[in-house]
């Protein structure tokens, strides 16, 4: 028996509800005949094909899509929702229900506990919140969640669940207590329940009787199935009878992770319905494992700590990419701030070596202006001269008598000894002159004034060096204007620069998203053309594809309407939908599943997303 039969036989075992032992040989699953959760579902279908936006239709489509089973849709409805009102917790208690539903109750479970922390009441969650309890070894948390859905209002999956988390526990008794009353209504998924509580309490021969007759010619492949039961602990257990999975998977250990700090068992006393029974032939007793059952309870349990180690690996590995990645992102902001001190030193070395170019100018500018203020110097020095000459000559020669002076006696020069006539004769001229020298005669009346006094000429150290720092500070002040002016100019260059380079940019990234954006929509084009969005009415479905004809046939031969239709597959999950159609609107697949429901075929409609493939299925 391989490990594929194995499962493929558990997968049938858990989807088969409905009494129909031909479509069952043939591998395909009919769906059971009360399906007040499609009928509901279709209700909200109906409020959002006139209000699309409605955040509680959308909400309650998803919860009761997840409940069906139908995940992906719960999620489009979902999101959907959470697009409208992102903040609603709704949306997160019922994206919980999805995700025990796609085996992951550790993040359901956290959903679940943020959606009741906001406000959301947990009752129409309990029966997903007590299987999430289940599949994680919580057995009387689930048992709780259980009882309390059931005050509500009786429901038979929900009495199974609870039939088989005691079961899980191994409350064989109790177990076939709440189970008895839909056992008496031959329930066939009651019966599933009770061939699995019976194999978990060891009596895999009772649970072989009720299988040949539900499933003939899957016993043999469905033993070997109930003999593992025994062996495997609680969470292992809820696994294997809800979704046939017989050892724990590294993704299983990470998601039992996520899950928030569990509440303390809550014991009560409501009473559930069961009704009168004929008492049960005790269990045969459960006996010791052979050789081979302990074998493969080694294997089983090498299996769980290989599933441990992987685990622990995937961690780690996720822990070293996370390090390494820090890492990295050290390193280059290292490596930025490292860049970013190298442009601040050429800056700071640019801007020394343009000081020391503008300190050099100056210099040279003075040195020019003080050569050009000596060379002035020189030519008024040489002009202040060339004009005293020319004063000097052109000035009166005046004697000024002694007497001039007033109140001061006028020395008189000693007498000059007198020569003989004999030896000179003075003449009549020279006794004149000698009268004439000896007149006190004022200057004024003479018409001869002091010389006129020279236009004053700069001729100081100091006024030239007055001069010469003045020139200086209108050189520097000029020359820092042009910097300034340089500085200013290069600024707004580097501006202008950056502005077009960052136009540019921004140009090229518009450039780029709108490519992206024309690719996604060529695209999603294609995938439309390809496979656009479509209506269909789903009859049936089934884990064998090959199975599908047989089921078409046996739901054509119910309902008159599906003759002459042809029958078409999309996968789901494990399972594949059975469906008919295309329609033209979800009105008119609606009306389609009323025609059927009139012969007593239940169906819904689906919608099938962009780009689903959905396949022909060969009809005689």
């Amino acid at each position: 028996m391989t490990r594929f039969t194995l499962l493929s036989a558990t997968a049938l075992l858990l989807a088969t509800a409905a009494p129909l032992p031909v479509a069952a040989q043939s591998g395909a699953i009919v769906q059971s005949v009360t399906t007040p959760n499609a009928d509901r579902l279709s209700e909200q279908m109906r409020i959002l094909g006139r209000s699309p936006n409605d955040v509680t239709a959308l909400v309650e489509a998803g919860r009761l899509s997840g409940k069906l089973g139908d995940t992906d849709a719960a999620m489009q409805f979902l999101a959907r929702a959470e697009k409208v009102a992102p903040s609603d917790p709704r949306i997160r208690a019922a994206r919980g229900v999805a995700l025990v539903g796609m085996e992951r109750p550790g993040e359901a479970l956290a959903l679940f506990n943020s959606a009741e922390r906001a406000g959301v009441a947990m009752t129409p969650y309990l029966a997903e919140r007590g299987l999430a309890y289940d599949l994680l070894g919580q057995g009387r948390l689930a048992q709780a969640d259980y009882r309390q859905a059931l005050q509500g209002g009786e429901d038979d999956e929900v009495i199974r669940r609870l039939a088989l988390s005691l079961g899980i526990d191994g409350n064989l008794a109790e177990a076939t207590k709440v189970l008895n009353p839909l056992l008496l209504k031959n329930d066939r998924a009651a019966w599933r329940v009770r061939a699995f509580t019976l194999a978990m309490a060891g009596d895999a021969a009772g649970a072989d009787k009720i299988t040949a007759s539900m499933l003939p010619g899957f016993a043999a492949s469905l033993s070997p199935f109930f003999r593992r039961l025994p062996q495997l602990a609680g969470a292992d257990r809820a696994f294997a009878v809800h979704f046939g999975r017989l050892a724990p998977t590294p993704e299983r250990i990470a998601d039992a992770r996520l899950a928030p700090p569990l509440p303390a068992p809550v014991r009560t006393t409501a009473p559930v319905a069961v009704a009168a029974v004929t008492p049960t032939p005790a269990p045969a007793a459960v006996r010791q494992p052979n050789a081979a059952e302990r074998r493969r309870q080694a294997a089983t349990e090498q299996a769980r700590r290989t599933a441990e180690i992987q685990a622990q690996q995937l961690a780690q590995a996720r822990a070293d990419e996370t390090a390494r990645r820090e890492s990295l992102a050290r390193a280059t902001a290292q490596k930025a701030a490292q860049a970013q001190r190298e442009r601040e030193a050429q800056q700071l070395a640019a801007q020394q070596a343009e000081q020391a170019r503008i300190a050099e100018a100056t210099r040279l500018e003075a040195e020019r202006v003080a050569a050009r203020q000596a060379e002035e110097r020189r030519i008024a020095a040489a002009a202040l001269a060339e004009r005293d000459r020319q004063a000097q000559a052109t000035r009166p020669p005046v004697q000024v008598a002694a007497a001039s002076v007033p109140d001061r006696p006028v020395a008189t020069p000693p007498a000059t000894p007198t020569v003989a006539p004999a030896a000179r004769s003075e003449s009549n001229d020279d006794v004149l002159a000698r009268i004439i020298r000896n007149l006190d005669i004022p200057a004024s009346e003479l018409g001869v004034g002091p010389p006129p006094a020279p236009t004053p000429v700069p001729t100081s150290v100091a006024a030239f060096a007055a001069d010469a720092a003045a020139a200086r500070k209108a050189a520097a002040q000029r020359e820092a204007d042009a910097r300034a002016a340089e500085a200013a100019e290069a600024k707004k260059q580097a501006a202008a620069r950056a502005a077009a380079a960052k136009k540019a940019a921004d140009a090229k990234k518009l450039a780029d998203e709108k490519k992206a954006e024309a690719a996604e929509a060529a695209k999603l084009a294609a995938a439309k053309r390809a496979d656009p969005e479509r209506h269909w009415v789903q009859v049936a479905g089934g884990a064998n594809v090959a199975g599908l004809p047989a089921a078409w046939a046996i739901m054509a031969a119910k309902a008159p309407a599906l003759k002459g239709r042809q029958a078409w597959t999309t996968p789901l999950r494990a399972t594949n939908r059975l469906l008919t159609g295309p329609f033209k609107t979800d009105d008119e697949a609606q009306a389609f599943v009323n025609t059927l429901r009139k012969s007593g075929v239940q169906a819904f409609a689906f919608t099938s997303e962009v780009g689903q493939k959905v396949a022909r299925v060969p009809i005689k």
